[in-house]
């Protein structure tokens, strides 16, 4: 039966029974993969304490390719991130990059882009004085590798050229709208020209262009919104981890 050998990070897991679980694991090689933890006395069994969100982790699965459900026949850890795990705020965001990760990705879809991102972000995590930018730009890029890039350069109803100014979003359709659109759309959001130059210069530059940067407490709290209703929209769902990350 084949190995399957990569890194990978947890996303969660759930009972299987009354002493095994599922993990749902996210590999850079393989994409999103589901595997047995079997629960025993011996210590060669003790998966389940190994098997945490926001822990960069080593795996091997045996499976068939046709299988939904693999096991494990091990895992080591790579990078614990303890940093992250001891403090409430830097554990918060981690569980909600975590959850955006395992909402956007189907199983059996590698996406190494993604896994790079969780990993880059995770690292930047602990030494950044603003968390939230950086959750700003991992949404962005995790929007435009699942081809969700919001867009800012024409109207999404008419597609008109738009300048760069003060406008409106529309969540439903992705995109910016025009003056001549916007009387007749609804779930519109406001968007000033600060926000709007933030957020060309996250699609344009991606993690390339991270500078730990703060904005005014207004233009951060645009974008936030912007983009969470774009993500909800696109997802079809509101994420639970995100209420938990405004506690």
């Amino acid at each position: 039966m084949p190995l399957y050998q990569s890194d990978a990070f947890v996303l969660r897991t759930y009972k299987l029974g009354e002493t095994d679980q599922i993990v749902v694991f996210f590999t850079r090689a393989y994409g999103k993969l589901r595997a047995v933890a079997r629960r025993s006395h011996s210590p060669r069994r003790r998966l389940a304490g190994y098997c945490q969100p926001l822990t960069l982790l080593h795996t091997i699965l045996f499976g068939r390719p046709s299988q939904n459900l693999f096991r494990i026949n091990t895992i080591d850890i790579v990078q614990p991130f303890r940093v992250i795990h001891e403090d409430f705020g830097h554990l918060r965001s981690g569980l909600y990059l975590t959850e955006l990760i395992d909402v956007a990705t189907h199983e059996h879809e590698p996406m190494p882009e993604l896994f790079e991102l969780m990993h880059w972000s995770l690292e930047q995590l602990p030494q950044t004085g603003h968390p939230a930018m950086l959750l700003r730009l991992f949404e962005v890029c995790l929007l435009m590798a699942m081809g969700y890039t919001p867009q800012l350069m024409y109207c999404a109803h008419c597609m008109r050229d738009l300048p760069l100014q003060d406008g409106e979003f529309s969540p439903p359709l992705g995109g910016l709208i025009c003056s001549s659109c916007a009387p007749a759309m609804r779930q519109t959001l406001k968007v000033s020209r600060v926000a709007l130059e933030v957020l060309h210069h996250l699609i344009n530059n991606g993690v390339d262009g991270w500078s730990d940067q703060h904005f005014e407490a207004e233009v951060e709290q645009e974008i936030e919104a912007l983009l969470h209703a774009h993500l909800t929209a696109r997802l079809g769902r509101e994420l639970k981890s995100y209420a938990f990350l405004h506690l």
